[in-house]
Formats: structure tokens, sequence, C-alpha cells
């Protein structure tokens, strides 16, 4: 944890570790949070909607809710996601709404999100979201914002076996403030879903943001008890990142937790309380 007394050093170390968070996680915007599926393997994930992840999962939920979700990266409060999601099942479409921030006073980004998904058949399952991003650029020029969007998929292949994809911002969206533009990454996302014996689910994920590296994620879940879930994972780009994660679920409450290490900046944190209706 970082403790400083004035602003000056508090924006520079910020800065650094904001840069640090790009490096390490440059296929998604600052913005949005990571997941608690074992090694963030999250895009052909079904058993919870995950917000700003794949938008077609929230066609496999069964019932409304809400979620609450605190990513805090590096144990340090400056490099905080806050979301919160909610979902509503109807007869022809699952609809739902999702907010997330990061930052602190002198930097912040937020995320806004509206949300279609359906089931199509016994098969195949098909998300669209509608994403208004906004950045604080100073107390002179305030807030800037743009549109952009998020599509998905997930197709079960067999019985034990389900592939994901998704796409964010394939209209190129940016915001141009001044001299600087800020621009909005494009990331495709391919994984697959493999259930063995009923009780181990094994991800597969590759990501690729044009401008990037290809990253790579795969994690196990091991449901060990009608109410406890262990989870395992790693996922790395420039390096290798391990992931350790457990969820618990009592009655209509459920509580994930999940930790990430990196050997440069240590440790992050995330944990999501969700309640189902």
């Amino acid at each position: 944890m970082i403790y400083l007394r004035s602003k000056k050093p508090l924006l520079l170390i910020a800065g650094i570790l904001w840069s640090a968070v790009g490096t390490l996680q440059a296929q998604q915007t600052t913005v949005m949070p990571s997941s608690f599926v074992g090694g963030n393997a999250s895009v052909a994930y079904e058993k919870a909607w995950i917000p700003f992840h794949n938008p077609a999962a929230l066609a496999a939920q069964t019932s409304a809710g809400v979620q609450l979700l605190y990513d805090n990266r590096y144990i340090t409060r400056e490099l905080s996601n806050k979301a919160m999601n909610v979902w509503f099942p109807t007869k022809y479409f699952h609809i739902g709404g999702s907010f997330t921030h990061f930052g602190f006073a002198e930097y912040q980004e937020m995320l806004l999100a509206a949300t279609v998904a359906r089931q199509l058949g016994e098969r195949f399952r098909l998300g669209i979201e509608v994403d208004y991003y906004t950045v604080y650029l100073s107390p002179t020029e305030r807030y800037a914002g743009t549109l952009t969007a998020h599509a998905g998929c997930q197709v079960k292949v067999s019985e034990t076996v389900s592939i994901g994809f998704s796409v964010f911002n394939p209209v190129f969206s940016k915001i141009e403030a001044g001299a600087t533009d800020k621009l909005l990454p494009v990331r495709f996302s391919l994984g697959t879903r493999w259930q063995i014996r009923g009780k181990v689910d094994w991800l597969l994920q590759v990501d690729k943001e044009v401008r990037s590296s290809v990253r790579w994620a795969t994690g196990f879940e091991y449901v060990m008890l009608d109410f406890l879930t262990v989870r395992l994972g790693a996922y790395g780009q420039q390096s290798f990142v391990p992931t350790l994660g457990a969820g618990v679920t009592v009655s209509k409450i459920s509580f994930d937790l999940q930790a990430d290490y990196s050997g440069t900046l240590g440790v992050s944190l995330l944990g999501a309380l969700r309640y189902s209706f």
C-alpha cells in the first residue's frame, strides 16, 4: 500500500503504476474490471454474467440479480475499480446494465453499458452491448466521452464443450481531447470451456488487441461442495501471472474472491458479491 500526503507525488506514482497496468493489461481499458474466473479466462464462462467481459453470458442467467464488484489492483486504492451490474430475464430478451469507475480525484475513467442478450435455440447465445466511455481530463476541460459497442456469442458444441467469442470497440471509437487522442482498444477474445465429469471446468482463452501482442489465459474451476467452488489459473502477455480464488454460495447470495500475483507489482485482489432474486 502506498501512503502519500501531497497530490503531486500521488499523481506521479499513480501515473507510473497506471502505465504498468497498461503494459500488463493492454488488452483492455484501465476502467474495465477483471473477473473472478480462473486466469481471467471468462469469454466462454456462463455461470455468471461478469460486466464488460462477454455480453452473451447474460442470456445464460435464469433469474434476475444484482452484483457488486471491487477490483483492487496491487493493493492500491487509487488503482481500484468499482463496478455494479443488474440483469432481468424477460420472455424474449435478457436485459442488463453495468457501471464501473476507475481512479481518484485528479484522474477518473467511467464506463456505462446497456446490454441485450438472447438464447437462440439450445446451443447459441448472442449478446450486444452499447457502452459510453468517459474520462476526466482536467478541472478546466472536465469530462469527455464517446460511444462504442461490445458484442459476443457463446456456442455449445457438445454437452461438455462450449466456445465463446467477443469483440470490444469494433467501431474504433476514441476521445479527441485537444492535441491528444485517447484511444480505446479494439479487442478480440476467443475461448473454450470444457466440463470434465460435471465437477471441473477447464477454460482457455486468447485475446488480441490490434496494437498489442497476444494475451493467453487458462483456468480451472472445481465445484468441491455444493456451496464451495475453488479456482486456479494463470494468464500472460509479457509476464506470467498466476491466479487463485474461491466462491461461496448460500441460498441466493454468492461471494467470489480472486487474487492475482505479478512478480513486478505484487498482489491484486478482486471480490464480487452477487444476489439472485
